[in-house]
């Protein structure tokens, strides 16, 4: 047979749909595919963003998640200036000095002079920080497992592989996305076309 389907997904197994091949396949069917996958990255990054932003949101009136937030930055991108770490987190620099104070005073951040520049000062996590952050993580780990709690061993390592690869491209490529766009021609493009109507699905997306 020339054609290769993998056997339906059923309700419970959360095994993602398999997309059909051909052995000859058409640019216009790689073209499609590669559409599929990059609004289905949209949607992701979309639902990403609205984690994020629920997360820093809850940050600004609770102290707890606030200091998990800042200790995770310190953990995972080593030692920073006041500044530095206020714009990762998006928040004013002298909110970020209180909530700072706060865990210099309970023992999960230390400040000390910065290697670079002996009159500065850079942040850094102390031991018991790194276990907040090594809790953190275990939490965080637990959610995801739960989530794909239906996931076989095959599928997760064949998402991680395509993940990790699909990121290593992205690092590849996306500083040229920077440049002058292609200029596609209207009349063979139909992505161009102004007057065509967006999908319902698009459309629901958009509002999200």
């Amino acid at each position: 047979m020339d054609e290769k389907t993998a056997a339906a997904p059923t309700a419970n197994t959360g095994r993602a749909p398999a997309i059909r091949t051909t052995a000859q396949e058409t640019p216009s069917d790689r073209g499609h595919q590669v559409a599929q996958l990059a609004d289905d990255v949209a949607r992701l990054i979309r639902g990403l963003a609205r984690a994020r932003s629920q997360f820093l949101a809850r940050a600004r009136d609770d102290m707890e998640w606030a200091a998990q937030i800042l200790i995770s930055y310190l953990a995972a991108g080593g030692p920073m200036r006041l500044g530095a770490l206020a714009a990762a987190v998006q928040s004013d620099p002298s909110t970020v000095s209180r909530q700072v104070a706060a865990l210099v005073r309970d023992g999960f951040v230390e400040r000390r002079a910065d290697p670079a520049d002996g009159r500065a000062v850079v942040l850094d996590v102390t031991e018991a920080g790194r276990q907040v952050h090594r809790d953190h993580i275990r939490v965080r780990n637990e959610r995801y497992e739960e989530m794909l709690a239906a996931w076989s061993s095959e599928d997760l390592a064949t998402f991680a592989a395509l993940l990790h690869r699909f990121g290593d491209a992205m690092e590849i490529h996306q500083p040229s996305w920077s440049a002058r766009p292609h200029q596609a021609d209207p009349a063979t493009d139909p992505a161009t076309d102004t007057d065509a109507s967006p999908r319902p699905d698009q459309e629901q997306d958009d509002r999200s």
